[in-house]
């Protein structure tokens, strides 16, 4: 009667496991194996129960040996024919306390060794998860740095801008540079040029411009990529709060949020932070606050600001004509070298200032 009453006991508690585990299953959490395993133990456990118990005649034991074997596939039955309902749902969350400890114990006892996620493919998914919460201002390029034509070039000059700069799409603008007429496409020069190489000369830019796809700064990346996506177009002019230019962003610079830095021919192979001297780095203006943060292990936070230049502006109150200093957030900013006559700062000299205990 004892033998009985262990059976019914231990087929009760497996077989809410085994529905438990096939639910796990279904939904792909990794925590299932470690349910398989304590429905081992209380087979294992009731075996020995039966043995300590029962009596030792050969019949008998042939029997209750019987009566496991049927108890086990009993139980996965009825694992497969709940697993899949809202029943299942519902007992995995009651059993979840259960499984939180216990998959802390046995998942080590696994045979098989979960695949090793490489260091790349971590930042990877990294990455990606962090895709969509950054915001384009933080990726595009500044409008100090674009490299743009003027409506009225014709596309003879238009073409020596794309050579000296190796880019294939350039901003056109009207009276300034907040008023963005168009994008100018390489591939659409080298058309005039199989046509007739004289349009070069007689045909301006604004009108071998495409329509320019706007965006404001504050969207984030993934928003912007879907934008691109749906209008087919690979760049887009960025607008501050006040409606002018603020940048331009393209799919390269999206993309390079993801996988890294994608370079190309046409890139310079310059390294954007280099120590120079103790706690002193020549830094690309461009370079993040967080880069900065990580490359010199001290927090520097602006709300206001994304990049190395933009803290080094703020701080001046003004556009930077080369040698000015300010210590700002815990680090001292050089302005090396400057373009006055565009307003760009070319390098800036970062030094970690030594922490003083007050």
């Amino acid at each position: 009667m004892l033998e009985i009453l262990l059976g019914l006991t231990a087929l009760v508690l497996i077989s809410l496991l085994s529905i438990v585990q096939a639910h796990l299953q279904a939904i792909e959490d990794p925590r299932s194996s470690a349910i398989s395993i304590s429905r081992t133990l209380l087979l294992v456990l009731l075996a020995a129960s039966w043995l300590a118990f029962s009596s030792s005649q050969a019949p008998f034991a042939l029997v209750l040996a019987i009566a496991l074997v049927a108890l086990w596939l009993l139980q996965q039955l009825i694992g497969r024919a709940l697993g899949q309902r809202a029943f299942a749902e519902s007992l995995a969350g009651k059993f979840e306390p259960f499984v939180k400890f216990w998959s802390k114990y046995a998942v080590p006892l696994r045979l098989t060794t979960p695949e090793v996620v490489e260091e790349y493919e971590q930042e990877l998914i990294e990455s990606v998860e962090d895709f969509s919460e950054t915001v384009v201002r933080e990726v595009m390029v500044p409008r100090v740095d674009m490299e743009i034509v003027s409506s009225d070039d014709s596309l003879e000059k238009a073409l020596a801008v794309f050579i000296s700069t190796g880019y294939s799409r350039l901003p056109v603008i009207g009276d300034d540079v907040d008023d963005v007429v168009g994008v100018l496409y390489l591939k659409d020069l080298a058309r005039y040029t199989h046509q007739d190489p004289g349009l070069l000369a007689t045909t301006s830019s604004k009108e071998a411009a495409r329509p320019a796809l706007f965006t404001p700064e504050t969207i984030s990346v993934a928003q912007l990529l879907r934008q691109m996506q749906k209008s087919g177009t690979q760049i887009a002019i960025v607008s501050d709060e006040y409606g002018g230019v603020a940048g331009v962003a393209t799919i390269e610079d999206l993309l390079e949020e993801i996988v890294g830095e994608i370079s190309d021919e046409h890139d310079r192979e310059t390294e954007d932070i280099v120590l120079v001297g103790l706690n002193l780095y020549r830094v690309n203006p461009r370079v993040t606050l967080d880069e900065m943060s990580e490359q010199c292990e001290v927090e520097i936070e602006d709300e206001d600001v994304d990049t190395v230049g933009g803290l080094l502006i703020k701080g001046l109150g003004e556009l930077p004509k080369g040698g000015e200093v300010v210590a700002i957030a815990g680090i001292e900013l050089t302005a090396e070298r400057v373009d006055a006559k565009r307003g760009r700062i070319l390098s800036v000299l970062v030094r970690k200032l030594e922490q003083t205990d007050d």
